[in-house]
């Protein structure tokens, strides 16, 4: 029989209460890889409007030394070095620009943007109406992320070692393109394993907020 005075006491079974997980735990990575594409889609944008070489713009060429005054005075000399020292570093750094605009890697790092922004849509629409397969489809975006990333991260070393050891020979170094590179690449796993953790612990919450929870009515 069941005891009035003591609910505790008694065959009475367990009421079971379901429990709705906090939305926010979906709407938080949501709202970071909303941030992370709008960034995306701004140096899109960026990048369209300034391709490299139209930096150059900004500094225009400077006059020409001309003939090197062989009789003039000390001054006219050194004055003669200097014009010729300006323009032979904006030329180089105009011939830099224009390598970076010929070899299209801004071309390919639009493309990678793109599609990351494009693919992150879909990601962010299962987050934000909270689909069962939401955390699923976010883990697998930020692994597309760290790969791409890191694979453009490639192509820019390799293009900066051919340019650096065209221009410096005489500095340019292997060993230093390849510290570069991993490091660039140990910074873009660090920052996407991070995000990939965060996302981890927000699954991990919003499952164990879904659990039924035993009210306090229990067995003897």
């Amino acid at each position: 029989a069941f005891d009035m005075m003591n609910p505790h006491v008694g065959s009475m079974e367990p009421i079971l209460v379901p429990e709705e997980p906090s939305p926010w735990w979906h709407w938080g990575p949501a709202i970071a890889i909303t941030f992370i594409t709008l960034l995306g889609a701004i140096s899109i944008v960026v990048t369209a409007i300034f391709p490299a070489n139209d930096w150059m713009d900004w500094y225009p060429e400077p006059d020409r030394a001309g003939e090197y005054p062989e009789n003039g005075s000390s001054e006219e000399q050194q004055q003669w070095n200097n014009t010729n020292d300006q323009w032979g570093e904006w030329n180089s750094t105009k011939r830099f620009f224009d390598e970076i605009e010929e070899s299209g890697i801004q071309e390919t790092q639009m493309m990678v943007t793109s599609l990351l922004t494009l693919s992150a849509v879909p990601v962010i629409a299962l987050l934000v109406t909270r689909h069962r397969h939401a955390f699923n489809a976010t883990a697998i975006w930020i692994i597309l992320k760290a790969s791409l990333e890191s694979w453009l991260s490639y192509e820019m070393k390799e293009m900066m070692t051919s340019m650096v050891f065209n221009y410096y020979p005489e500095g340019a170094s292997e060993a230093a393109a390849w510290i570069y590179l991993l490091s660039g690449t140990f910074q873009i796993i660090c920052c996407n394993l991070t995000l990939l953790t965060l996302v981890v612990i927000c699954s991990m919450k919003a499952i164990n907020e879904s659990t039924v929870p035993e009210s306090g009515y229990h067995h003897s």
